[in-house]
């Protein structure tokens, strides 16, 4: 094909070109302004690292089981990646308490509104109006991890800004908030099973004192005796085994009771959320310009598609050549041009 037959169908229909996509363009505006306006407010965190041990080490390992009560899969290693934080941020538990969290719903409300009330959630109980809800606000939830940084963004879109930047901080709040609770509720059950044991061990280490004692009054001479100084040795040794056990769970038991009132977050927040002063959907211009491209694209088409049927219809005139792009160029005057045999 030439490009003279190439611009052919172009020229012919040209305000087939030039309408298409005047009127994609007309109507993704007009569908634009149409539309209601959406925010999008952002709140960046990152975990603490976990080599700074102590109370952010004790956080770390609070915070890999909760994410096992909440059902996220949490890594092998010790630390906690940022993937597994995005991860738990979009819980079921957490987008719960979100949902049961009471925020300020516009200039025109005169008190708070639990989250699920605003987004005017419908269901037949109170389970299901749950439900979709979840469903909703995990639609409108975004989490992105830069794993170079470590750092964690959590998006929130709302048609109010300022309702958009409150539920990402509430988000964030509610992670921390999650966290405290658990880690002091398996701290309490640490310290009472600690403090179970330690009550045994003491009393082990007790029997074994009592032994030796008994030994050593029983034996005052005993060196220069093979058999004796065997004997005070075991002792001696059985008497530091429990020694060393009920020193250990001393130690365990004290962590365990400081744990019990320990509120180290597990996150630092390097951004909180603000009120976002431009909207990020619709985009009147970007989707103006996509609506360009697309109706340039059908117009195209439909050019060529009518050129063909018009080429197909017309009467061919003796020696008119006509375009075919099944079988190409062909001389419709030589194909029906033949005479009779004879004539």
């Amino acid at each position: 094909m030439s490009l003279l037959e190439l611009l052919t169908p172009l020229v012919r229909h040209r305000r087939l070109l030039l309408g298409i996509p005047a009127v994609f363009a007309l109507l993704a505006a007009l569908i634009s302004l149409v539309l209601p306006s959406v925010y999008t407010a952002s709140t960046t965190i990152t975990p603490v690292s976990s080599s700074t041990g102590g109370l952010a080490g004790s956080a770390l390992t609070s915070l890999m089981g909760l994410a096992g009560q909440l059902g996220v899969s949490a890594p092998g290693s010790g630390a906690i990646s940022p993937d597994f934080i995005a991860d738990v941020l979009k819980s079921r538990e957490v987008l719960t308490a979100t949902l049961d969290s009471r925020f300020h719903s516009g200039p025109s409300a005169t008190e708070d509104r639990r989250l699920l009330d605003i987004l005017r959630v419908q269901g037949r109980t109170e389970p299901a109006r749950v439900s979709r809800g979840v469903r909703a606000l995990k639609g409108v939830v975004q989490t992105g991890v830069d794993h170079s940084t470590g750092i964690v963004t959590l998006s929130v879109k709302a048609r109010d800004p300022r309702l958009a930047a409150d539920i990402a901080n509430r988000m964030r709040v509610i992670l921390n908030t999650f966290n405290l609770e658990r880690r002091q509720s398996q701290s309490h059950e640490q310290a009472r099973f600690t403090k179970e044991r330690l009550t045994e061990a003491e009393a082990e280490l007790r029997q074994a004192e009592a032994a030796q004692l008994r030994f050593l009054q029983a034996n005052r001479e005993y060196r220069g005796s093979p058999l004796l100084e065997f004997e005070a040795s075991r002792l001696q040794r059985a008497v530091d085994l429990r020694q060393e056990v009920y020193v250990s769970l001393v130690k365990a038991y004290d962590e365990a009771r400081i744990s019990e009132v320990r509120d180290t977050p597990v996150i630092t927040t390097i951004d909180s959320a603000v009120a976002p002063d431009r909207r990020s959907a619709p985009r009147p211009v970007l989707n103006v310009l996509v609506a360009i491209l697309a109706g340039g694209v059908v117009a195209f088409i439909l050019a060529f598609l009518l050129e063909q049927r018009a080429q197909a219809t017309r009467p061919a005139a003796p020696g008119y050549q006509t375009w075919n792009p099944a079988r190409g160029r062909e001389s419709a005057g030589s194909a029906h041009a033949q005479s009779p045999a004879g004539s």
